[in-house]
C-alpha cells in the first residue's frame, strides 16, 4: 500500500522527476521487486552506469527512489535500488512549474500509452486475437450521479492499492486512467 505521500512543489524538484530518463527508470524499478543496480539500468537504457547513477542519486534526492542493499560482485560493491511505494503529489505545485508539471503528465500518458501500442503491435505480430488479459484501451462517456462517480473512484483506488505489490503468479500491468465530469469545462 502507499502510504508515503511525496510532495513535488518546486520547478527544480519537477524537473528532477519528470526527467524522461527518470521517468524510465522509475517504471523498470516498478517492474523489479528485487531491485536494479545502476549498470543494470544503464544496460537496459543504453546509458552508462555512471549517468545512470546520477539519476538514481537525484531520484533518491527528491524520495522517489531508495537503496535497499549492496552486494560485492567480482570485488566491487553493488548497490541496488528500488523505488519508494509512495503518491506524489502536485496539488500545491508553485504557479512558476505549472508548466513543467502539465508536460510531465503528458509526457506520462504518451509513454503510457506508446508502451501499449508496442504491446499491440507485438500481440499483432504474432498472428493471434487478443485476449482481455493481454490489457485494452476504452474510450468512451458513462453516466453517473456524483455519488456514483465518488463511489467508482473509491473502488478503483481501493483495487489499484490491494494489487500494487508483486504477488507470486500475479504479472504487472500499467494502466493510465483518466475520468472527470465533463461539465466542468461548461461552467
Amino acid at each position: 500500500m502507499k502510504t508515503k505521500k511525496v510532495y513535488l512543489y518546486t520547478e527544480k524538484e519537477l524537473r528532477a522527476y519528470m526527467h524522461p530518463t527518470r521517468q524510465k527508470i522509475l517504471h523498470y524499478l516498478s517492474l523489479a521487486p528485487d531491485g536494479m543496480t545502476a549498470k543494470q539500468l544503464a544496460d537496459r537504457l543504453a546509458i552508462t552506469p555512471s549517468s545512470a547513477g546520477h539519476h538514481l542519486s537525484t531520484l533518491e534526492s527528491i524520495g522517489m527512489v531508495k537503496m535497499i542493499r549492496t552486494e560485492k560482485i567480482h570485488g566491487l560493491t553493488a548497490k541496488y535500488y528500488k523505488e519508494v511505494q509512495a503518491t506524489v503529489s502536485l496539488k500545491d505545485t508553485v504557479p512558476a512549474a505549472q508548466e513543467i508539471k502539465n508536460a510531465m503528465l503528458q509526457n506520462l500518458i504518451n509513454d503510457i500509452y506508446s508502451r501499449w501500442n508496442q504491446a499491440a503491435i507485438k500481440i499483432e505480430s504474432e498472428g493471434r486475437e487478443p485476449a482481455a488479459s493481454d490489457g485494452n484501451l476504452l474510450t468512451g462517456i458513462i453516466y453517473l450521479t456524483p455519488e456514483e462517480a465518488e463511489e467508482m473512484g473509491n473502488r478503483l483506488l481501493d483495487f489499484f492499492e490491494r494489487h500494487e505489490q508483486p504477488k507470486e503468479g500475479c504479472l504487472p500491468y500499467e494502466y493510465a486512467l483518466i475520468a472527470y465530469n465533463t461539465k466542468i469545462l461548461e461552467k
